[in-house]
């Protein structure tokens, strides 16, 4: 009786306390690899990369909504439908169907 009173106390415990602690843990992990990607970010000569970024962001969409009053730009036009001319086809393989 002894044993399922105590299993009932760690069960109802991890029931209730583990959404709480893997939040703290997934946060600060979170915040571990945040810190890290900064160090790396200043390490690579770039202290305020995000805030550069988000500058250059809501320029450039400052800058595109303004100027191209609802006009479609396409920065990539692909070329023609290529041939396989430079494919000289391969060789051909035989092959048994295994059923």
């Amino acid at each position: 009786m002894k044993f399922f009173l105590i299993m009932l106390a760690v069960m109802f415990l991890m029931r209730y306390l583990m959404p709480y602690i893997i939040r703290f843990l997934l946060k600060t992990f979170v915040q571990k690899q945040m810190r890290k990607a900064q160090e790396y970010a200043a390490f690579q000569g770039q202290p305020h990369a995000q805030q550069a970024y988000k500058q250059q962001y809501s320029q450039q969409s400052r800058s595109q909504s303004s100027a191209d009053g609802g006009k479609v730009k396409v920065a990539y036009v692909p070329d023609e439908k290529r041939t396989p001319k430079d494919f000289p086809g391969g060789e051909y393989v035989e092959y048994e169907e295994v059923k």
